[in-house]
């Protein structure tokens, strides 16, 4: 798995023992915090180590659903952690969806509807213009169909939109465009399920576009809360459409891992942005 500096530099916060001391410190104070991590596709020879994360989950965290989390149903003692994945992988319901029920873990799915139900070639093809999959890659990947979404739901788990095309957003600048892309979306889910999706993430985490407002958007056509892959710690008083998550990944080594989950990286970005002023 490839290393990059933000990476480097969250080893170190972690190494230092920084994220322990500010996390106990936390404590101390009752603060409720909350980690948001995203998974994506699950390759087979990366399943041990995806099954080792989620077991640290398991027993060093309180891992909870976005429903905990917007009622506030949290841990003062432990990090609150909300597990998610982007897309819309077949290797959900034989990886991710068995593990997390055996050790009885809740799990919000977000879905490109435009992705599901697709043939072969056109999967392939969505693999490619859509969600940017290297074609070394995508052939080994194969999307959910719509029975697939009603048996995630069916089985206890969360879905949410993100997007029809899993388009860039702040490429776009017809605001009729965006809200067909997640308008169209949350309705293809609801019908297709029969539940209510309220949570959103946005595509490539792109959050702000510089002629539209987003988060008006979302609010117009139902949403409750959206995600972006930002990282930083989540309290109950953040912006519900501005939700802080940290990008993980099912071949994370588990050090990289914990210090993704205790907020290292968070440090980085804190500092980059405030101290350095760095635009992110």
């Amino acid at each position: 798995m490839k290393i990059y500096k933000q990476d480097i530099s969250s080893l170190f916060f972690y190494c230092v023992g920084f994220s322990k001391i500010r996390n106990r410190f936390l404590r101390i104070l009752n603060k409720k915090m909350a980690t948001f991590i995203t998974f994506h596709n699950i390759m087979p020879e990366s399943f041990d180590n995806f099954k080792d994360n989620i077991c640290f989950l398991k027993r060093h965290t309180n891992v909870v659903s976005l429903d905990d989390f917007f009622s506030a149903n949290l841990s003062s003692k432990n990090i609150n952690v909300v597990i998610t994945f982007d897309d819309g992988y077949k290797s959900w319901l034989t990886y991710a969806i068995p593990l997390l029920l055996e050790f009885g873990l809740p799990a919000t799915f977000f879905i490109a509807s435009g992705f599901v139900g697709l043939s072969k070639e056109k999967q392939a093809e969505f693999m490619r213009s859509r969600l940017l999959i290297p074609s070394g890659i995508r052939r080994n990947i194969k999307g959910l169909d719509f029975e697939d979404l009603r048996e995630i739901i069916k089985k206890g788990f969360t879905i949410g939109g993100h997007t029809l095309s899993h388009c860039n957003l702040k490429n776009l600048r017809n605001i009729n465009q965006i809200r067909y892309e997640i308008g169209k979306d949350k309705i293809e889910l609801e019908s297709e399920t029969g539940v209510k999706i309220k949570y959103f993430a946005y595509p490539f985490g792109a959050y702000i576009n510089p002629e539209i407002h987003l988060i008006g958007v979302l609010k117009e056509l139902g949403y409750e809360g959206a995600v972006t892959t930002v990282p930083g710690f989540n309290k109950t008083d953040s912006n519900p459409y501005l939700l802080y998550r940290d990008k993980t990944d099912a071949p994370m080594p588990r050090i990289m891992f914990k210090a993704k989950v205790f907020g290292n990286y968070g440090i980085t970005h804190f500092i980059k942005k405030r101290v350095l002023g760095i635009s992110l």
